[in-house]
């Protein structure tokens, strides 16, 4: 009797260490505005395209999303994330600033320091 409750405790405490966390697991990844097309666009000089390059590759193209869990029981996870060419339009959006199509030197600049 005794070794059976040793036995059952031990098992209990096993299963804990080895078993997952987690009895059901959502996860999705939403991309928003696949079928948008790049916006056409021109730089200054190639400083200019360097530069905005450089700075879209560092900005995020996460809109957010939704993360719910309870442990032991469920978790649940909703991102949204643009696409390329509708990061891109934006991106360029934000940078340029007069909105004339062209991207300066000093816009590019600008767009680099940009939080977001």
């Amino acid at each position: 009797m005794f070794r059976a409750r040793i036995a059952a405790a031990v098992l209990a405490a096993a299963s804990l260490a080895l078993l997952p966390g987690c009895l059901t697991l959502f996860s999705k990844t939403e991309v928003v505005r696949g079928e948008e097309p790049r916006r056409p666009i021109r730089f200054e000089n190639t400083q200019a395209a360097e530069a905005f390059n450089k700075a879209l590759k560092d900005k995020s193209a996460s809109l957010g999303g939704t993360h719910m869990g309870i442990p032991f029981v469920t978790f649940y996870s909703k991102d949204r994330h643009l696409s390329d060419s509708a990061h891109f339009n934006d991106c360029v959006a934000r940078c340029d600033s007069d909105q004339d199509g062209v991207i300066t030197l000093a816009e590019a600049r600008i767009f680099e320091k940009m939080d977001k």
